[in-house]
């Protein structure tokens, strides 16, 4: 046996015997620290399930005495993933309403760096696998993410879609919709995209500086496509989804890419936590370790 294939037996053994010993779980996966409390749902978006507590909730004082404001409930919460490629179409998995694409979560917490972290991996047909690592500690007011997309066949006009229907002030007294930005004074509209509750003030966001080309926008169609967000479609205020989406380009079979995005929160948008370098969480760098030596390759690699 040569030294590397010793070395990717022995890194394969270490991701068996991790992902054995946190076992899989059918059921959403509470996440609570100081400032955030979330569920990762058993298929692998945000929130619990069908208006049941929590969605996303957000403790600005940051003691995790969680009040009755829910970025995703009460109501039917809207929080969703979408692929995209040429050959498998538009796929979505959406919290509380149809998904395509089956999958098992896991906790990761006691493998990673972070107090909180979930794994959830699933498979859409002979056209690709995903596996998206949701995580953040006890002081943070954001919830970070890694996507990993593997390609099982060669795959054209890949692309992938965060989105969200904020609705922070149905706990204040007001109504589900929001003031919707892209882009800061100091950060690009590609970059980030937000949603600040008229009578809250509370703001939440999703952005990401990965390396691989993305934009954001703002949809009063609530759109499923990541096409729509890649075109920087901008509806304004109103109770309208806001996204995030990445062009993948194109994937070879056993190829696969990797890329970082960040759901962030504040009481106010001047208090909004962005992040600068966030590592990875265990899970990923066991995979890539692990399956190195036989036969997976990561075609790109992002920055965090």
């Amino acid at each position: 046996m040569t030294t590397n294939s010793a070395i990717a037996l022995f890194g394969y053994a270490i991701l068996l015997s991790t992902l054995t010993f946190q076992a899989a779980q059918a059921t959403p996966i509470i996440m609570e620290g100081n400032f955030v409390r979330t569920a990762v749902s058993d298929d692998g978006t945000l929130g619990y399930g069908d208006q049941i507590s929590p969605g996303l909730q957000h403790d600005v004082s940051g003691t995790g005495n969680f009040p009755i404001n829910d970025y995703l409930t009460p109501g039917s919460p809207w929080e969703l993933f979408s692929v995209r490629s040429d050959q498998s179409g538009l796929q979505s998995n959406n919290n509380a309403l149809n998904d395509s694409i089956s999958g098992v979560l896991t906790d990761t917490s006691r493998s990673s760096v972070y107090d909180f972290s979930i794994n959830w991996q699933g498979t859409y047909g002979s056209y690709y696998s995903l596996s998206t690592d949701t995580f953040f500690n006890d002081g943070d007011e954001r919830i970070s993410m890694v996507t990993t997309i593997q390609a099982l066949a060669n795959l054209t006009g890949l692309s992938f879609l965060r989105s969200i229907d904020p609705d922070q002030d149905n706990g204040f007294g007001g109504s589900a919709d929001t003031n919707n930005v892209r882009g800061s004074a100091d950060r690009a509209p590609e970059d980030w995209v937000f949603a600040v509750g008229p009578v809250s003030d509370l703001a939440i966001g999703l952005y990401s500086n990965d390396s691989i080309k993305h934009n954001t926008g703002i949809s009063s169609a609530w759109s499923k496509d990541p096409l729509s967000y890649l075109a920087g479609i901008n509806n304004g205020n109103g109770d309208y989804t806001i996204g995030l989406a990445f062009d993948l380009g194109s994937l070879t079979k056993g190829d696969s890419v990797s890329f970082n995005y960040h759901y962030v929160m504040g009481d106010t948008l001047d208090t909004v936590d962005l992040p600068t370098a966030v590592p990875e969480p265990a899970s990923i760098a066991l995979l890539g370790f692990g399956l190195a030596g036989i036969g997976f390759t990561r075609k790109k690699k992002s920055d965090c």
